[in-house]
């Protein structure tokens, strides 16, 4: 029916490197290994096993942070950093929710209860300054959520 927002592409997005993540991961992998390294000095078991911990700890952390925020996808304009999120809602509120999106009455979609598990998904993409916004509305059909809406996009 509609393309599905999850696989769209924004022009107004685009995909940066972060090398602050990258630089703070390089520092945390250098101190864990120091620590590591620097326990072989210490003669007491319990001070030279605990270095080991937090050295093994900082490098995990680090080689986590290098993973998950080497790339993060921004909003051109502005260069602020792209949030996904996903709103369930109860089916009796589907096409009060429909209509809405297809009139562009966005803030209405405010008062619909959300749950924390339900048939009808509203998949929002939004800058962090709220400069930019995307939506669709999706219903769950056997086995996966299908669109019911285009992709709809703001800029504020």
């Amino acid at each position: 029916m509609t393309n599905n927002i999850q696989n769209t592409q924004f022009e107004l997005i685009e995909k940066k490197f972060n090398v602050t993540s990258l630089l703070l991961g390089l520092v945390l992998i250098g101190l864990g290994c120091f620590l590591f390294i620097y326990s072989g000095n210490i003669e007491s078991n319990m001070i030279s096993s605990s270095m080991i911990f937090f050295g093994i700890a900082i490098v995990a952390f680090a080689i986590f942070l290098m993973i998950a925020k080497i790339n993060s996808e921004v909003y051109i304009k502005t260069n602020s950093p792209i949030i996904k999120r996903q709103l369930y809602f109860d089916t009796a509120d589907f096409y009060n929710l429909k209509n809405a999106i297809d009139n562009a009455d966005y803030n209405s979609i405010e008062k619909f209860k959300r749950v924390d598990e339900g048939n009808v998904q509203l998949y929002v993409v939004h800058s962090k300054d709220k400069k930019f916004a995307a939506m669709q509305l999706l219903k769950y059909e056997p086995f996966d959520f299908v669109p019911q809406t285009e992709v709809k996009t703001l800029e504020f």
